[in-house]
């Protein structure tokens, strides 16, 4: 298992640890592990997941939508769908000429 692996294993650990409702602690974290962690590495995915978790707290809530808003903005996916799928049709009965 290379470092990378190992990080996202850990990073796994404190999400899971966080959902839970528990803080990840250096003890938690080396007792949850699926493998030997030492106290530095555990010590740096927890300094990492807290860094992360405050990122995601500080983004804002996407604002919700009304009705007509909603409606438009699909309205205007649809209509981009319809002209993306037209080129794709044009190109397919360019090939099967």
């Amino acid at each position: 298992m290379n470092d990378k692996e190992k990080f996202e294993t850990l990073f796994a650990v404190c999400r899971s640890l966080a959902e839970a409702g528990q803080t990840p602690s250096v003890g938690i974290l080396r007792g949850k592990a699926p493998f030997k962690v030492s106290v530095l590495e555990a010590i740096e995915v927890i300094k990492r997941f807290n860094q992360h978790q405050q990122r995601e707290a500080e983004k804002p809530a996407p604002k919700a939508l009304s009705d007509k808003e909603r409606i438009v903005e699909l309205e205007a996916r649809v209509s981009q769908l319809e002209q993306a799928i037209g080129v794709m049709e044009a190109r397919l009965a360019k090939l099967d000429v």
